[in-house]
């Protein structure tokens, strides 16, 4: 495998990470909507460091839409975005898990498949790293073609994400109202209770 053949697979693994990570936040909102469990202010910020990381491989689908090639430099910048984000994710989510490591702490939330949803973004934080960095090995000092093939999916992935940040505005707003802060454990939407 060439250089190029392999930085193409990677651009198609893109587009699956960044769906993958905008079903994670999707499902936070069926987890805040159909189960009743309204996100904590950290829990906003773990969505938000999920955003934040997903900048940088979104403006990399739209270079490649736009210039129907991908520099190596706006190549590293975007993946060099994602690093930035995963790590303050990181952060937030391992303070998440570590408040509530104490032996009898029943945790935030309810569990989805033995672990809680902070714990989840952890991992994710921790899997958006090693793909960012197994990435950056394979940049070259070519231009990667943007294949036209995945045209049409990539304008589609971008358009699910930009939902998933409108829906988390949205949430972040009713739940909020108009105080300029969350509390520390919600359990309304102060945005309807100030009506």
């Amino acid at each position: 495998m060439t250089a190029s053949s392999i930085q193409q697979a990677i651009l198609v693994g893109l587009h699956g990470m960044v769906l993958v990570v905008t079903g994670v936040l999707w499902g936070g909102f069926y987890v805040q909507l159909a189960q009743g469990e309204f996100p904590c202010p950290l829990c906003i910020l773990e969505r938000m460091a999920m955003i934040l990381a997903m900048v940088g491989p979104v403006g990399l689908i739209r270079a490649g839409l736009r210039e129907g090639q991908i520099e190596p430099e706006v190549w590293s910048r975007s993946w060099g975005m994602l690093i930035v984000g995963a790590l303050i994710g990181l952060v937030i989510s391992a303070r998440h898990v570590l408040l509530h490591i104490a032996p009898g702490d029943p945790g935030y939330g309810a569990p989805f498949l033995g672990l809680h949803l902070y714990t989840w973004a952890l991992l994710v934080f921790l899997a958006l790293l090693f793909v960012a960095g197994v990435s950056l090995l394979f940049v070259s000092r070519e231009s990667v073609v943007f294949p036209s093939r995945l045209r049409l999916f990539s304008r589609a992935v971008v358009v699910l994400l930009a939902a998933v940040i409108v829906a988390n505005a949205v949430a972040v707003f009713f739940e909020a109202g108009f105080s300029l802060f969350l509390p520390d454990t919600p359990t309304s939407y102060r945005l309807f209770e100030s009506m």
